[in-house]
């Protein structure tokens, strides 16, 4: 990925790994929280044994989107991709396939999360609100973090 603002030189980089920091925060949070909603409730505490729990309804297209949406967290994570040793992958594909199979996964992985913010926000579901935040800050962590690393790295 590019850094999106050149022309305003390095961030400090103490101000880079809070910004950096924070984003990775935000952007979990409500992931976690779309999670949590899907869960099937539990009994009540106090409730009789013979009561059923109340059933949820569930989009199973947005469950899917925040699958993806939190496999696109995970990915967009500095360094986690290259710690996952995922060289080989490349002998099950031919040679000519394994960089458009690379760039079609990170495609994908940033896509996803611009696709679950515009689901949300048009079609009602229980964890709307959950894939709108959560796909704006993804996709915002995949924009931004180069621009952070790189005021890391330049820093002198």
């Amino acid at each position: 990925m590019h850094d999106l603002f050149p022309s305003f030189g390095p961030l400090n980089p103490r101000l880079a790994v809070l910004l950096l920091m924070a984003l990775l925060l935000g952007a979990a949070l409500p992931l976690v929280l779309g999670w949590m909603q899907i869960l099937p409730p539990g009994r009540e505490p106090f409730a009789p044994p013979d009561k059923a729990p109340p059933a949820s309804s569930s989009d199973r297209f947005a469950i899917l989107l925040l699958a993806n949406v939190t496999l696109s967290l995970l990915a967009a994570i500095p360094g986690v991709v290259d710690s996952l040793h995922l060289e080989w992958l490349v002998q099950f594909f031919p040679a000519s396939w394994a960089e458009h199979t690379e760039m079609g996964l990170v495609i994908w992985l940033v896509f996803t999360p611009a696709l679950a913010a515009a689901y949300g926000a048009v079609r009602p579901n229980p964890i709307r609100v959950h894939l709108i935040a959560g796909g704006i800050l993804v996709l915002a962590l995949w924009l931004l973090s180069p621009t952070f690393l790189a005021s890391l790295a330049t820093y002198p």
